[in-house]
């Protein structure tokens, strides 16, 4: 199975600190490198800017804040709107870009969607599989609105949903008339 674009989100009895009530974007599926990932929802209180300057050499207007995608170091990485700057499409409109001309362009117009990351979550071949069926993890298909979602509780309502569909699944809640006095 190929995971790009699918979202993880972390099982409530996941306690490793780099990932407890996590929402991850997998961006990347590689049959001989893993899989790569960006934690949607651990938000920085630091602005881009604060970063940009010494990195880019040149200033940054932008008040978005800066997003910490996991514990594996990497450079600047974006996911973006922009279809202008496709380096890797991963879910239909959904770009992620660590070009550094690319990222220095996606800031200077907010007219597009963006997110930009510092770092990244990343397993090894067969890994992710292996959590997974553990119950480490749960997997769910990525929307735009997902990526890009405002919400700060986005882990609770993911796993609030996903817990409503597998007690529905249990219980055959499809089968239930919508008149109990039927029963």
């Amino acid at each position: 199975m190929n995971y790009s674009g699918k979202l993880l989100i972390a099982s409530p009895s996941l306690t490793d600190p780099n990932f407890r009530r996590t929402v991850v974007f997998l961006v990347q599926d590689n049959d001989d490198d893993g899989v790569i990932g960006l934690i949607l929802n651990h938000i920085s209180n630091s602005p881009i800017r604060e970063i940009w300057k010494p990195v880019f050499h040149q200033d940054c207007a932008t008040d978005s804040l800066l997003h910490f995608g996991g514990p594996v170091f990497t450079s600047l990485t974006a996911l973006h709107t922009n279809e202008k700057f496709n380096d890797l499409e991963v879910i239909s409109g959904v770009y992620f870009t660590s070009v550094q001309k690319d990222l220095k362009q996606l800031v200077k117009d907010e007219n597009y969607d963006f997110r930009f990351f510092v770092g990244n979550a990343g397993w090894s071949k067969g890994q992710l599989l292996r959590e997974i069926s553990e119950g480490i993890w749960y997997l769910a298909e990525a929307t735009r609105e997902l990526v890009f979602s405002e919400t700060p509780e986005l882990w609770r309502s993911l796993i609030e949903s996903i817990g409503q569909d597998i007690l529905s699944e249990m219980l055959h809640t499809d089968k239930f008339p919508d008149d109990p006095t039927v029963n």
